[in-house]
């Protein structure tokens, strides 16, 4: 697709032959789209396939740059229904994602702040326990103190109820209280000397508030065995050795479950081939154009015994083609 139009899509299922489509678009150079629609996707005399056959006509007129896969959604074709509502399912995590309103989560959820407790323990970030401070204050005054600008200060007193996060703590607004507000946040406790020590989340390094951000979805997936996760650069701010620890949870975890994490990263100690299959570790690299091309480790013929890692490293680099190296 570009801004003005879709210029190609296709709806395929997977058969135990191969890829099977349930209907192909083509728009060409005129502008002009064509959408076939196979028996397969629903039978000829059925009202989702003459629905879907009278809505493939309207995209020809206003609704070129508008998926028809999300226009059958739309208009309550069932098949079509359950397939967005998967895409809908699915949990993409960034580097700057933050689990949302966490410390309420957890003050509200034990076993969660439990879990993340100890795991935060065994990956030896110095974190020995987790709590949930909470306590009514003057917003105003609080504000003045981490020097707010003043415009903030009103815009946030606005507020009559809701919630708003604020470097790192969550501040809950009610209506009857508008300039008392109940402030929540995690205190994390170290052991420094023989006594314990809390800090604040704002204190702990990096690498503690990147596992803030992953743990929660270990802890999903012992109640749900179809979440699919998608984490970009999931070795940010991580040692190799915690990106490796919280895999191997993964992989412990959910071995008899549908669950899925599918992740970029940039630590190529990553490189796995006891954990993971060759055609599970991709590559991504740019060409002289400055496009992207994903192949996967198992194009390149890795002999048996060999150390993927080793071989990556010395390989020689390939570029974007359709060439295969041996």
């Amino acid at each position: 697709m570009d801004r003005s139009r879709v210029h190609e899509e296709w709806l395929m299922r997977l058969t135990k032959t191969g890829l099977a489509p349930l209907f192909t678009r083509v728009t060409d150079a005129s502008g002009k789209t064509e959408i076939d629609i196979e028996s397969r996707f629903a039978r000829k005399d059925s009202k989702e396939r003459m629905l879907a056959e009278i809505l493939k006509e309207s995209i020809q007129k206003n609704q070129k740059n508008q998926l028809f896969l999300y226009k059958m959604h739309d208009n309550g074709i069932k098949k079509a229904e359950k397939i967005v509502d998967w895409f809908r399912s699915l949990q993409i995590i960034f580097p700057e994602t933050k689990v949302k309103a966490l410390p309420i989560r957890m003050k509200a959820d034990s076993e969660l702040r439990t879990y993340i407790g100890d795991m935060l323990r065994k990956m030896g970030t110095g974190v020995f326990d987790i709590s949930v401070a909470s306590k009514e204050i003057d917003f105003h005054d609080f504000a003045e103190k981490l020097h707010v600008p003043q415009k903030i200060i009103e815009d946030i007193e606005d507020i009559r109820n809701g919630i708003v996060n604020f470097a790192g703590k969550y501040f809950i607004f009610a209506e009857n209280k508008k300039n008392r507000t109940v402030l929540i946040q995690l205190k994390f406790s170290h052991n420094l000397n023989g006594k314990a020590v809390q800090f604040d989340i704002d204190e702990e390094s990096d690498g503690t508030q990147r596992l803030l951000d992953l743990l929660p979805m270990l802890f999903a997936m012992k109640e749900d065995s179809h979440a699919i996760y998608f984490v970009d650069e999931i070795d940010r701010s991580l040692h190799t050795k915690l990106s490796q620890y919280f895999l191997a949870e993964f992989i412990n975890c959910c071995e008899d479950t549908y669950n899925q994490i599918i992740f970029t990263a940039h630590d190529v100690n990553l490189i796995n081939i006891d954990d993971f299959r060759q055609e599970e570790i991709w590559f991504i690299e740019k060409n002289n154009r400055g496009e992207s091309c994903l192949r996967p480790l198992s194009d390149f013929n890795l002999q048996k015994g060999q150390d993927a890692l080793k071989a990556y490293l010395i390989r020689k680099v390939w570029r974007c083609s359709d060439d295969k190296e041996g």
